[in-house]
């Protein structure tokens, strides 16, 4: 069995999130802090990159279909003026 994480500064079990924007840097992060004396325990990025994975995973498919789309009309436009030569 795990114990409670506690401040190593000031031994409160008590934490926040805390938005941060690092000297020279073009990213923002979050900061986990004692919520007591805002000793920082850990830094965690500013974007979960999981969902925005997923929200790319979903622009391709959308791109991929307008392909498909585009790519079915080409072929309906080149069988019709091959049909028109004959």
């Amino acid at each position: 069995m795990f114990g409670s994480t506690k401040c190593g500064k000031c031994e409160s079990a008590a934490f926040r999130v805390q938005e941060i924007t690092p000297a020279d840097s073009s990213y923002k992060m979050f900061a986990i802090q004692c919520s007591a004396c805002q000793t920082p325990i850990g830094i965690t990025d500013y974007y979960n990159s999981g969902v925005l994975l997923k929200q790319q995973e979903k622009a391709i498919a959308d791109l991929d279909q307008k392909i498909a789309h585009i790519g079915n009309a080409v072929d309906q436009i080149a069988y019709f003026l091959q049909s028109t030569r004959r």
